[in-house]
């Protein structure tokens, strides 16, 4: 199987510096889709996640599209993903 490398990389605008990003917290590399996603999320109205106003229907939706996303990704029912603030909160939630 063959792919193109530089296809690949023309999706993350961070690589255009010639740079190499280790280990960055919080991911210093990103696909230019996953920042345009941050970009149209927090650029509209929000709020903790409903269906009464139209904030909480927009976090809503954002969270039930990255689980429908991530099932189809790895093949598993959307409803087992669980999604948090980063690996280190959802660990420390979950011991409680």
């Amino acid at each position: 199987m063959t792919y193109d490398v530089n296809k690949i990389r023309s999706h993350f605008p961070s690589l255009n510096t010639g740079l190499a990003f280790f280990c960055g917290p919080g991911g210093s590399q990103v696909p230019d889709v996953v920042g345009a996603a941050i970009a149209n999320a927090i650029t509209k109205p929000i709020s903790n996640r409903n269906t009464n106003t139209e904030s909480e229907k927009n976090a809503e939706e954002i969270v039930l599209g990255f689980r429908q996303a991530v099932g189809d990704l790895i093949d598993v029912d959307p409803r087992g993903v669980v999604y948090g603030r980063s690996w280190t909160q959802l660990t420390y939630d979950f011991s409680r």
